[in-house]
Parts: C-alpha cells; sequence; structure tokens
C-alpha cells in the first residue's frame, strides 16, 4: 500500500478552466497554486515507476468547515495530479474508490491510499 498525504484538499475540476474570448483557456492562479504544491508534495513522498493494473484508493478529505463541496470533482482534479506526478498511469486504473469526507475546523489535508485491487471483498 502507498499512502501520500497532501497538506490541502483538491481543487473542484468544474471551477479549474475559465474561458475568455477567443477561446483561450487559463488556468486561475487557486488551481495553478494547488497543483503545483501538490506534486512537490507527492514528489516528496513518492519516486516510483507509476503504479499498473487495477488499483483501489482509499481517499480522506479533511476540510476545515462545512461549506458545501462536490467530492466528485475534488476526486478529478486528484486523478489528474496523480497521473502527472507519476504515481498512476491513467484513472481508468481505478476499479474502487473510497472517500470520506471529515470537518475539522481549521485544518485541511487529503490522505490518498492506493493498493492493489482485487475483487475478493
Amino acid at each position: 500500500m502507498i499512502e501520500i498525504v497532501l497538506s490541502q484538499v483538491p481543487v473542484p475540476k468544474s471551477n479549474r478552466y475559465v474561458r475568455r474570448k477567443g477561446g483561450k483557456v487559463f488556468k486561475p492562479p487557486r488551481v495553478k497554486n494547488w497543483e503545483a504544491r501538490a506534486l512537490w508534495e507527492i514528489s516528496q513522498q513518492y519516486s516510483g515507476k507509476p503504479l499498473e493494473g487495477k488499483l483501489s484508493m482509499d481517499v480522506v478529505l479533511v476540510l476545515p468547515n462545512n461549506r458545501k463541496r462536490d467530492i466528485d470533482n475534488m476526486l478529478k482534479s486528484l486523478w489528474d495530479i496523480l497521473e502527472r506526478a507519476g504515481v498512476i498511469k491513467n484513472d481508468h486504473q481505478i476499479y474502487e474508490i473510497r472517500t470520506i469526507k471529515k470537518v475539522i475546523k481549521g485544518e485541511q489535508k487529503t490522505i490518498v491510499r492506493i493498493k492493489e485491487f482485487t475483487e475478493d471483498h
């Protein structure tokens, strides 16, 4: 099992890109900052080759308050950054996901545990 801890929760994918006139797409600074920090934090914790095969993931999102957030949009951002960091080859490898939202006032982090998926449960 691999465990990766990020100091922030993912920026939701639905808010990631903004289009300007002329069809240009840019990432808001908040997104760029989260991605840069997440890539650096992952590089400090994982230096192996991208995982292969079917994967199972447990994700704990520690949120600083009760503000409404969509888990699925945060997970899309997380999968993208795990691909870019070379932890996984592609998010199509993910066969099982268990996600928990925890609210701890004033704290935030993301804990990702990745292991091989087995169909015997």
